[in-house]
């Protein structure tokens, strides 16, 4: 006895219209069908019952046509792209991309197209320091309410602002005064990182101590 086939003729898979049952193929059923391009075809019923098949291949085919798309020396944003890449991301071609700034970053062409990228992270960086500056006070570069605050502001791994462990194994101890960073030196342990940290964050009491005599 044969099994009915739940596939009916003028049904729609995706660009796909079934048109009527053509001869099996050992032991299995296959459909007739025409594409929204025009394009007849002949696709397995169980590919056209599970979604596997949706068109005659002229969806793949435009898709490879977008991420194949030249944007040599389009801007979007700040950015300019240089070069495709050998890299993907899902169906998208990555792009090489260089910024006003100059920095480099590598970025999928779909989201340069949609203008969800469009700076090497340097615009938002600028809108974030626009909002702080809004929020709290700004001295040669020098965050008063940051520094005046040492331990309310612990947010790295470490456990301690401004130490840092290095790929070796060392700990790495750092500053950030006038909008610059001072590297106070590499250690041996995490406590004489801390220490050399501590001992630098001495410049951050004078900072302070002449800032707020300025404001009296």
């Amino acid at each position: 006895m044969a099994i009915k086939s739940c596939l009916t003729p003028g049904q729609k898979i995706g660009s796909l219209r079934v048109i009527a049952e053509d001869l099996p193929r050992n032991g299995r059923r296959y459909w007739r069908c025409v594409c929204d391009c025009g394009k007849e075809c002949v696709v397995e019923a169980y590919h056209l019952k599970s979604g596997h098949t949706k068109s005659c291949g002229c969806l793949k085919k435009k898709k490879g046509r977008e991420s194949a798309m030249d944007l040599t020396g389009e801007r979007f944003g700040r950015l300019t792209a240089v070069e495709p890449t050998e890299q993907r991301y899902r169906s998208s071609v990555m792009w090489r991309c260089v910024c006003d700034c100059g920095k480099e970053i590598v970025s999928p062409s779909d989201q340069l197209r949609k203008g969800h990228v469009r700076s090497c992270g340097c615009l938002q960086e600028e809108q974030r320091k626009k909002n702080m500056e809004k929020a709290i006070h700004f001295v040669d570069g020098t965050c008063v309410e940051r520094i005046a605050k040492q331990k309310e502001w612990v947010t790295n791994t470490s456990g301690h602002r401004g130490v840092y462990r290095r790929e070796n194994g060392k700990w790495r101890a750092s500053i950030e005064f006038r909008g610059k960073r001072y590297n106070l030196g590499t250690f041996a342990t995490f406590d004489e990182a801390v220490d050399a940290r501590l001992e630098g964050e001495k410049i951050y009491a004078d900072f302070l101590e002449k800032y707020y005599a300025m404001r009296k």
